[in-house]
């Protein structure tokens, strides 16, 4: 049972990671060139808004199941794993601790990354477009949020292979657990 529950931790974790990962790249490296193409400012920013709110949508379930995995999988590593040393062993003995840690502040400020992208800059970026589609002249504020959306997005993502890679690091028992 034991090995049941930890497989599909592992596989919820993964796939909450596919979820909320995929969106990010689907946006920046599909939907963004494409949208581009779209003349009508209007339907543009319709379109931008829609499939914002459902990758957003998407991205929010990953999260959730990238949580809800891994507080289950931390939590039982140790029994999982058979650690020598027993309850005598500290969290920060091992690399798994270490990593495990880092991985967790690389995360908040990945999560805070994008939690002013999503909250603040894409908005603004949203209402930049629509004024532009009624006809006013936005240019100097389209050039100022586009460079702050692809900061934040571009760090968040840089952050989020980074703590991807974390994971498989913590993945590979006979190295982390050292």
């Amino acid at each position: 049972m034991t090995n049941t529950l930890h497989i599909v931790a592992i596989w919820t974790h993964i796939l909450g990671i596919a979820l909320f990962v995929g969106p990010q790249f689907y946006f920046a490296f599909a939907w963004m060139p494409a949208s581009r193409r779209l003349t009508d400012l209007s339907a543009r920013a319709t379109a931008m808004r829609t499939m914002v709110h459902r990758l957003a949508y998407l991205g929010g379930v990953g999260l959730f199941l990238i949580l809800v995995a891994g507080i289950y999988l931390v939590a039982t590593f140790r029994d999982y794993y058979h650690l020598p040393g027993g309850s005598e062993l500290g969290f920060f003995d091992i690399r798994y601790g270490v990593v495990f840690t880092i991985k967790m502040g690389v995360l908040v400020v990945m999560l805070t990354l994008n939690g002013l992208h999503t909250f603040v800059v894409g908005p603004r970026q949203l209402r930049v477009m629509e004024a532009e589609a009624e006809g006013r002249d936005m240019t100097e504020a389209r050039k100022k949020v586009r460079i702050q959306s692809m900061v934040l997005s571009i760090g968040a993502l840089v952050l989020t292979l980074a703590i991807m890679v974390m994971g498989a690091m913590l993945n590979t028992v006979q190295w982390s657990l050292q």
